[in-house]
């Protein structure tokens, strides 16, 4: 089974529907809360909210800098969050099992 993670800021108000959505399609996932990472790790230069699949970046809900430089590992950059049907088909397209 693929591990999903959800990289968060307390504050964020896309986190916490992204997270309701992941409990509704009834995936487990883990909480990654952003404030907690090690200044060295590469996590921390995600923003709030991103959904990790086996450590491929899936979803991610902004960059840095005002021109994200996209990899070819980063298939979604959202201005807003998916609907559960989107999420699911997301989520099927990149084969994880729900």
């Amino acid at each position: 089974m693929q591990r999903i993670s959800l990289i968060y800021a307390t504050s964020c108000q896309k986190y916490k529907l992204l997270k309701q959505l992941l409990l509704d399609i009834g995936l487990p996932f883990e909480d990654i809360k952003h404030g907690r990472l090690h200044k060295g790790c590469v996590c921390r230069t995600f923003i709030s909210p991103t959904i990790l699949v086996d450590n491929d970046v899936i979803i991610f809900c902004g960059p840095l800098q005002s021109k994200p430089k996209k990899k070819s590992s980063e298939l979604a950059y959202l201005e807003k969050i998916p609907n559960k049907k989107e999420l699911r088909a997301l989520l099927e397209w990149v084969e994880v099992k729900i």
